[in-house]
């Protein structure tokens, strides 16, 4: 793996990991409008009730719509999340053009999901976050195309968590281009496929707070093989460190699909696009790292392509960082 770790340590950095050092979201919140056949929208907005200190999302009302009555809130069963529901009527009636704007994102690291529902019975899924805090609600499409949306899920939820994708780079230090590292990415597609589905399907169920925070002990693991400079055990059973996480990841993303209504219908298809997604985004990330190397290894100081203790050290001391802050948003504190 000669002098590949360089250009991967720099390129992390550059992209500002350490200042932005959050991973998937601790809780997702998920905001939804359904359609009623008489032209009235219901509003719901479900939020955690342990969120890290200072963060709060707050959606706004379409400035076409108008509320005709008082909001509700109500706990959930398990106590963990509550939903405020408020009644609408919008002009026009089907929301064509509403813009629908969630608040507070410069202070979170929270995703929102948004679930449009019309009156037709069609179902259409976003995501928002800080880059995307608005969304336009275009014309319904012709033919669903969920599988297209949660493929496309799979992408972003990739490429906008840090912790999978620190724990992707530490695979390729590790690995190098070696047919292990596929065996690797394989198994965490596995792993990760396994218990969405037992999750989806109300099979497996695991407080989502202790999943973040085991996810995060694992890249600590992977950082102190990566520092022995031996090939312990992760490498030479590629398929059970990035297993392990694709199974504590499953569980971690199964309340996403849940808050966000997945049709019982839709179950197989959503979960294919979502992990196909999942794999093509983790490929992605291989292949740009792999052109990119090809295009600077020239430029590379040859002191520099060796050394494995500076990357280490950085994906062990983010991996440390969630681990805390995981442990005490847990608890509502957030440092």
């Amino acid at each position: 793996m000669t002098g590949f770790w360089p250009f991967l340590l720099v390129a992390f950095l550059s992209l500002g990991a350490p200042t932005t050092a959050r991973a998937h979201p601790l809780a997702p919140s998920v905001l939804s409008f359904e359609h009623g056949a008489d032209g009235s929208v219901t509003m719901r907005w479900r939020a955690p009730v342990k969120r890290p200190t200072g963060q709060s999302l707050r959606p706004r009302i379409p400035e076409t719509c108008e509320a005709t009555g008082p909001s509700t809130r109500e706990l959930s069963e398990d106590e963990m999340a509550v939903t405020e529901t408020v009644e609408l009527r919008c002009e026009p009636p089907d929301m064509l053009g509403a813009a629908i704007t969630v608040d507070g994102f410069e202070d979170s690291a929270v995703n929102v999901v948004v679930r449009v529902v019309r009156a037709d019975g069609d179902v259409h899924h976003a995501i928002l976050d800080a880059r995307t805090p608005r969304l336009t609600i275009a014309a319904p499409r012709e033919q669903s195309s969920s599988f297209f949306d949660y493929l496309m899920l799979g992408v972003e939820h990739l490429l906008t968590g840090w912790d999978h994708l620190t724990f992707l780079i530490g695979l390729l230090i590790l690995f190098g281009w070696h047919r292990r590292l596929i065996a690797a990415v394989t198994a965490f597609t596995v792993g990760h496929s396994l218990t969405l589905a037992l999750s989806v399907l109300g099979i497996l169920s695991v407080p989502q707070m202790l999943v973040e925070a085991l996810i995060a002990m694992t890249i600590v693991v992977l950082a102190l093989e990566i520092q022995s400079g031996q090939q312990g055990p992760v490498y030479r059973h590629p398929w059970t460190l990035p297993g392990a996480l694709g199974l504590l990841h499953g569980l971690g993303f199964a309340s996403v699909l849940f808050d966000a209504g997945l049709p019982s219908e839709e179950i197989p298809l959503a979960l294919l696009g979502f992990n196909l997604g999942l794999e093509l985004g983790q490929l992605g990330v291989i292949a740009v790292a792999w052109a990119s190397y090809a295009a600077i290894r020239s430029a590379i100081p040859p002191g520099w392509r060796g050394n494995r203790t500076v990357p280490a050290y950085v994906i062990g001391s983010l991996a440390a960082f969630w681990v805390i802050e995981r442990t005490l948003a847990a608890f509502g504190v957030f440092v």
